[in-house]
This record gives structure tokens, sequence and C-alpha cells, in this order.
């Protein structure tokens, strides 16, 4: 076996393999840090990879009300470090190997109501008169942004890159770079193309757009601080947006990212096109707003059909 480093050395190599040779965001070698470091404690020892220890960790993990879904990630995690070291000759055998994932029930995605997202519309196009001139464009710009997720299905991360580089508003198209640096080209909808053309347009954000720095300096959402807005920024326009419509229900970017596929899925769009246009790798990870569609065919059967049971 292969002279090696402490666990914390080792991990970190782990990590910059993953961010440079197999080209994963910041943000997902973040959280593999994390769910390392939760399993692991701090500092990592070597110790640590005992499989007992490891089982007895995520079992209490689960017991104090850890999701599966987050142990299930954190054994994926474990895995792929386990093949790193073993790569590397730092270990002889895969800690890992015998941890088992955690059985899984199905859950539906959530989706926001028709009437919900086009009140939602409706209140920013109203605000986009405002007098106040601060108040109108950034209205304008909470509507580009639901726009974005709604209309062509960006994850959050995608929108919030976004440069003005990646917009061809004459073909209604815009480049998006997904996952794994992987890019794709997503059809923009002619609502989307006219807000964002009043966008670019925008005196209010053309001067903020002066101000941004590089790398910033296309940003389609400028900041306050020579930046782009923060993510967290946008989570909280769309939360906002959202909480101001009379109906309940999910306030969080992906729930449009959801609704984005289940509407094409409802109207009979082929399941290939939309894993294309999503970003997915596998078409199983398109196949979850399947469930949805069928559950909402169940659902008007039931209401509707005389012996549907509604």
């Amino acid at each position: 076996m292969a002279e090696r480093p402490g666990l914390e050395e080792a991990i970190a190599a782990f990590l910059a393999w993953h961010q440079v040779e197999l080209g994963h965001s910041a943000h997902t070698v973040s959280a593999y840090r994390e769910d390392l470091l939760q399993i692991l404690g701090v500092p990592p020892a070597w110790e640590d990879l005992d499989p007992l220890r490891l089982r007895k960790n995520l079992t209490q993990a689960m017991k104090t009300g850890l999701s599966t879904a987050t142990v299930s990630r954190r054994v994926a995690t474990l895995r792929s470090l386990g093949k790193f070291l073993l790569l590397r000759g730092w270990i002889s055998t895969d800690p890992s190997r015998k941890l088992t994932l955690p059985r899984k029930g199905r859950r539906l995605v959530e989706t926001l109501d028709d009437r919900r997202l086009e009140s939602a519309f409706e209140a920013l196009k109203g605000r986009e008169d405002l007098p106040d001139p601060k108040a109108a464009s950034q209205a304008l710009r909470d509507r580009c942004l639901l726009e974005l997720l709604y209309g062509s299905g960006l994850r959050l991360s995608e929108l919030w890159a976004l440069d003005w580089r990646a917009l061809d508003l004459e073909r209604a198209s815009v480049r998006v770079l997904g996952k794994g640096n992987k890019e794709r080209i997503v059809p923009l909808t002619d609502p989307a193309v006219a807000a964002l053309r009043r966008w670019r347009d925008d005196s209010m954000r053309q001067e903020a757009a002066s101000r941004l720095e590089p790398p910033d300096g296309e940003a389609l959402w400028p900041g306050n601080l020579k930046r782009r807005i923060s993510r967290r920024q946008i989570e909280n326009i769309v939360a906002k947006v959202l909480e101001g419509t009379a109906e309940g229900g999910p306030t969080h970017p992906h729930a449009l990212r959801h609704s984005f596929a289940t509407q094409l899925l409802d109207h009979g769009a082929d399941l290939v096109a939309v894993k294309e246009m999503l970003g997915h790798t596998s078409l199983a990870a398109t196949q979850v707003y399947t469930h949805v569609s069928v559950e909402r065919l169940r659902q008007a059967h039931a209401q509707a059909h005389p012996r549907g049971g509604g």
C-alpha cells in the first residue's frame, strides 16, 4: 500500500479531483466536503473509516431525523471517496463497500398551481407600471427571473450564472451551462423574450450593470456591490413573489422547474425532449415527472367521472 497522507489531506485531494478532473461545480464539491465531515468528524482520521463506525454514525443520523435522501447522498459520497482512495493506493479495501442505502418511498415533486403562477405574473406586470422607477425595474427583473425558471425550467444555479451573451433573443433560446459543465440550448417563451428585451433596455438595470466588475461584467442580474445578485437573493425574490399570491404551496425556485417539466408532459411533450431541456443525464431522473402527470389524471378522473369516487 502506498504511503498515505493524513485523511484530511486525502479528502482535500479527493475534492480537488472532483472539481478539476471531473468538472464538478464548487457548490457540488462543497456539498461533498460537508457530507464527509458530518460522517467522519473534524478533523477526520483514518480510523473514522472503520466500516462498523461508519454504519453506527449513519444509523444514528437516521435516528435523529435525517432524511433518507440525505443519508443516501452521504453513502454515495463515501463510496466515491472509497473508490478514489483505492485508486491512489491509500487503502486496500473499500470501507463503504458493505454500506447499504436506506429504502426511500416514492415522493411526488412539488409543483405550482397554474392559477397561482398566473396570479404571480399578473401582479408583477402590474408593478412594472409603478411611478417609482426603482420599484418598476425590480418588478421587471423579478418577472424575468420567474419567466426563465418556469418557462425554460432552469436550475437556480444556472439562472444565477447567466450572462447576456448566453441569450439569443432573435432565436428565442438560451445557452445554459449545467451540471458537470455540460452545455445545452433551451427555448425561451414569447413572454420571456418580451420581458428580457424590456429588461435589457431598462435604464435602472443599465446603470447597475455599468458598475459591474469582472467576471460579472455581463451578468443578467446586476447587484449593488459590483457583482451579480446572489443565489440567496434570487431565492428570496421568488419566495416573496409566490407568497404574495392567494394560494398556498411551495415557494422555492425548484418548484418552478418542476412545474415546467410537468406542464410539458401533461400536454404531450416527448419524455426524451423534456430530459434534454432539463439537462438530466439519465431518463430515470425525468421519469419522476410522469408520476405527477399520472396522479393528476387520477385526480381528474375521480372528480369528473360519475363512477370515479369524487
